[in-house]
């Protein structure tokens, strides 16, 4: 499990005036759960992308167990982190496949206890062909939850000490919302984890909660 620290982070996109992120300094310690909460545009999604390496940082280093984040292969470092969002992406493919994603070698026992885990059994059961069903444009249409539940089983699957919250349970209903956060318990066990809201979330205790407002971390 890295230890995590940003540390005088800053951002600036090419062509755009001021900066994305200011001067963050950041600490995720092993195991541990931060809230990060921000209104939209405060730069949630820009610290999200330095921490997958989609960015580097303008100035300013982050860091894992003492390394810089740029000396580590990108695909390496992401295949350590794990990824829920409200854009639950998922491919054309079957259930399966998309699970698959998270595990490759994962047989049919593994894929069925991350589902279970997931509360997707039910929704599995009733199509005629079960993890083999076919998603996307071509196949079955899957709500808002339905995806971010198969998301959070490949979360499972994948085992990884790192995992990224991005808005999880944002334009879903009351009564899903609730269901899902049962669901997420058990992803967050274990791991270092960061959840990115921009409003409070039940659940559980956080290690420290962080206000982020135009690009800069509120004292």
């Amino acid at each position: 499990w890295p230890e995590i620290a940003l540390e005088q982070v800053s951002l600036s996109y090419p062509g755009q005036l001021g900066q994305a992120l200011s001067d963050i300094d950041l600490r995720l310690e092993k195991g541990s759960r931060t809230l990060l909460l921000g209104a939209s545009g405060a730069g949630k999604t820009s610290l999200l992308n330095l921490l997958l390496r989609f960015n580097d940082p303008s100035s300013g280093r982050i860091l894992a167990d003492g390394q810089s984040l740029q000396n580590f292969d990108s695909d390496h470092w992401r295949s350590r982190i794990a990824v829920v969002s409200q854009q639950a992406q998922l491919i054309n493919g079957s259930i399966r496949d998309n699970l698959l994603l998270g595990r490759a070698d994962a047989d049919e026992a593994v894929l069925l206890s991350a589902c279970r885990q997931a509360q997707l059994e039910a929704f599995i059961d009733s199509l005629p062909q079960g993890l083999d069903t076919w998603l996307g444009d071509t196949g079955v249409k899957v709500s808002g939850g339905q995806a971010r539940r198969i998301a959070i089983a490949r979360a499972l699957l994948k085992q990884a000490p790192i995992l990224l919250l991005d808005e999880p349970t944002e334009g879903l209903d009351r009564s899903t919302e609730r269901q899902l956060i049962e669901t997420l318990e058990p992803l967050m066990a274990e791991r270092t984890v960061l959840l990115i809201s921009h409003r409070a979330l039940p659940l559980g205790d956080f290690d420290q909660v962080i206000t982020l407002d135009r690009g800069r971390i509120l004292a």
